[in-house]
């Protein structure tokens, strides 16, 4: 009787799960998604769908776990089944929007951020997703537009506030882009290549030993900016006259094979020289900007 018993409880799980709805695989996907829990909130997913292939939000959900999952092509592929269970989701064109900016298609991008923004002018995501594409489309004017109503509807995105940062010092407005950049990293710390564009717009406006600060930060974080900050770390040191510490930087970056740094080496540090002759010309550098 014990074992009889036993085996119930036991089963009681599965008999559970097989009697839920499409909705409550759904509710279960959406919270496990907000926790992260991609492999929990996929299978959930998949149950929804499989249950009620018409059920609202599946496939567009499915689709933002894919793409949390780095699975661009699946995400599209769901999207585009989304698009036909609900056309009017404005959501669901931002998160689309948000793929093709991933993969560089800026006029996919453009197009689905058009009609997200026509359905919904609220949604300060469809803003800065287009503030995005137009990042790299190259329109920073039009980029910076789109981040002002991004910030006007959401105030504390740090996303929007570092991008506004780089846009602005791309304008050349270095000054108003440091201080974008310092509120978005006071927001967000951890935010991808913040202490090297803060610390580039900084050795750009003179600012070398708050720039020296932040490209140390950089280079013990041994991050793929290693070899550029070491090198612009070493040009701070050079405005300020110190040749010694400017070609310990330099040396260190040449070993790393930093081009620039080896010619530097060669014919400064390695001579008697006190000015690098024709030091090389770098242009500005563009903030790398994960989307």
């Amino acid at each position: 009787m014990l074992r009889s018993l036993t085996a119930c409880v036991a089963a009681l799980p599965v008999l559970l799960l097989a009697q839920a709805t499409a909705d409550d695989h759904l509710k279960n996907a959406q919270s496990a998604y907000k926790a992260n829990d991609l492999v929990v909130a996929l299978a959930h997913a998949d149950s929804a769908i499989g249950l009620d292939p018409s059920i609202p939000g599946g496939y567009k959900l499915r689709g933002d776990i894919k793409q949390r999952q780095q699975d661009m092509h699946g995400a599209l592929m769901d999207y585009v089944k989304a698009e036909k269970v609900e056309p009017e989701n404005a959501r669901l064109f931002v998160s689309r929007s948000a793929v093709h900016i991933t993969e560089q298609r800026v006029k996919e991008a453009m197009r689905d951020i058009e009609r997200a923004i026509d359905l919904d002018d609220q949604d300060p995501d469809a803003w800065y997703n287009r503030a995005c594409a137009n990042y790299l489309g190259r329109n920073n004017q039009g980029a910076l537009r789109d981040l002002e109503r991004c910030l006007e509807l959401r105030p504390n995105n740090a996303d929007a506030l570092f991008l506004r940062g780089v846009v602005k010092g791309e304008l050349f407005k270095e000054e108003a882009g440091i201080l974008d950049l310092e509120a978005a990293l006071n927001l967000k710390p951890g935010i991808a290549d913040g202490l090297m564009s803060l610390a580039v717009l900084q050795f750009e406006t003179g600012r070398y030993q708050e720039a020296i600060n932040n490209f140390t930060k950089v280079i013990d974080a041994e991050d793929e900016s290693l070899k550029d900050a070491l090198y612009y770390r070493a040009d701070c040191y050079y405005a300020l006259k110190n040749k010694e510490m400017a070609c310990e930087s330099w040396r260190e970056a040449a070993r790393l094979g930093e081009s620039d740094s080896k010619f530097i080496v060669r014919n400064y540090c390695n001579t008697d020289e006190e000015k690098i002759p024709k030091k090389p010309v770098r242009g500005r550098r563009k903030t790398v900007i994960e989307f």
